[in-house]
């Protein structure tokens, strides 16, 4: 393990905690980083909550964080359309549950109900628990009639404690069948919540080291940003799997969990 690592970014669910459990290690390894001086951020596909929850989360685990330092999909799809829409009104069409509400609404936009005959501008997808046809049909005629659609992650399946449940993706490959449209996916592997890491921390590709439990996610949007990046095993991605795809998606660090990676980093500094 290289030194000169300032910005470590890590997922959450699956790394840091799955479920309420936090996963062993995962306050060490953030408490060494904290001591070091080691700048480090939270990117998570998540959308269903606000910053502030996922900071009190971890802080209930013993691990320092406070708002700023949380990067869900939802704050990342406020940004993106806060870039897009700066100097305009505009309106929303959203399927998607408080945390994402909250971000978007700090943005100049109205948002629409399923009963509005108005075309919104864009039509934005998260994780909707209370989904009902009535919305599918607005969002699917909005989308015929032009709107720009918007994906805040593409993710399949949603990690519980339990196993799993279906994910924004689910949502977002209904309305893509239904309409022809082809979505903006925000979250991950988009390296935009990266970028907006990289950003926050004022730190370069070869100064970050990305850490996740998905391949196809987090590995992925690392890879595509040219950063480093670790695979723990604590969450989604098996070790075999994790090896079957070396030749496709290639992590830096396989490792069981966040204690084995803080070993290897222990040794390096």
């Amino acid at each position: 393990m290289e030194t000169s690592i300032r910005l470590v970014c890590l997922d959450l669910d699956g790394v840091i905690y799955v479920g309420d459990r936090a996963v062993p290690g995962a306050v060490e390894f953030v408490s060494w980083l904290k001591e070091r001086g080691i700048s480090y951020l939270f990117v998570t596909n998540s959308t269903l909550r606000p910053r502030s929850f996922y900071a009190e989360k971890l802080s209930s685990f013993g691990i320092y964080a406070t708002e700023e330092m949380i990067i869900t999909a939802a704050y990342a799809t406020y940004r993106y359309l806060l870039h897009r829409e700066r100097r305009k009104r505009f309106t929303v069409f959203l399927l998607g549950e408080d945390g994402l509400k909250k971000e978007l609404s700090q943005l100049n936009c109205e948002f629409l109900s399923e009963e509005d005959s108005r075309v919104s501008d864009y039509v934005v997808v998260g994780l909707d628990r209370k989904i009902t046809y009535e919305k599918l049909c607005k969002a699917t005629r909005d989308l015929l009639s032009g709107a720009r659609f918007i994906g805040v992650n593409n993710d399949a399946l949603w990690p519980v404690e339990d196993g799993f449940m279906p994910g924004v993706g689910m949502f977002v490959a209904a309305l893509r069948a239904a309409s022809g449209r082809r979505p903006y996916i925000v979250g991950k592997p988009n390296t935009f919540m990266l970028k907006l890491a990289m950003e926050k921390a004022d730190a370069a590709p070869p100064e970050v080291l990305m850490v996740g439990d998905k391949l196809d996610s987090d590995i992925l949007m690392g890879n595509r940003a040219r950063v480093k990046t670790a695979l723990v095993l604590t969450g989604v991605t098996s070790e075999d799997e994790a090896y079957a795809a070396l030749g496709m998606l290639k992590p830096d660090f396989i490792v069981r969990d966040l204690g084995e990676l803080l070993d290897l980093m222990a040794r390096a500094y």
